[in-house]
């Protein structure tokens, strides 16, 4: 984050980076992220609500719901896809958050080896290593376990927390 917006303390997330398709056919998926966040709101019924409204701007402590929708828009199957979806840098990943079905989610602190919460490793400056925390994850990635059939959607989202 730079000083001006640590200054602010106030982060406008219509620029973010929305996630990125890896497949044989990636020019068959389409991706539409979406980042949202949890509201309470008084219903009809006099009591508290929970409901979802788009992030627009946030401050340091807020947990946003990010959900990636995958579209297969070409006529004929898209196979081995894989949806990357990055954590912005003024964000950490909260953990145990990542949810979609029939999809096998992977992590990396790296952006290039990806793996299970246990296979990710951090080296400390001592050389000595540890398991990496949630929120070093840098990159979020959805497999997904079969084709992706003409015209059928995924969708995949987890939580981040502004810093």
């Amino acid at each position: 984050m730079n000083a001006y917006a640590k200054t602010l303390s106030v982060i406008v997330l219509a620029a973010l980076p929305a996630g990125l398709a890896l497949a044989q056919d990636a020019g068959c998926i389409e991706l539409k992220t979406t980042a949202q966040t949890e509201r309470t709101v008084i219903g009809a019924d006099g009591k508290p609500h929970t409901q979802l409204a788009p992030a627009t701007t946030v401050v340091p402590g807020t947990e946003v719901i990010w959900t990636i929708t995958a579209t297969n828009v070409c006529d004929k199957p898209a196979g081995n896809v894989a949806i990357d979806s990055p954590v912005p840098e003024h964000m950490s990943y909260v953990a145990d958050s990542a949810a979609a079905a029939a999809v096998t989610v992977s992590y990396s602190i790296d952006g290039k080896r990806y793996g299970s919460p246990a296979a990710i490793v951090v080296r400390e400056a001592d050389g000595t290593t540890r398991s990496a925390r949630a929120d070093e994850y840098r990159h979020v990635r959805y497999a997904m376990r079969a084709p992706l059939a003409p015209g059928e959607s995924l969708s995949a989202s987890h939580r981040t927390r502004v810093q």
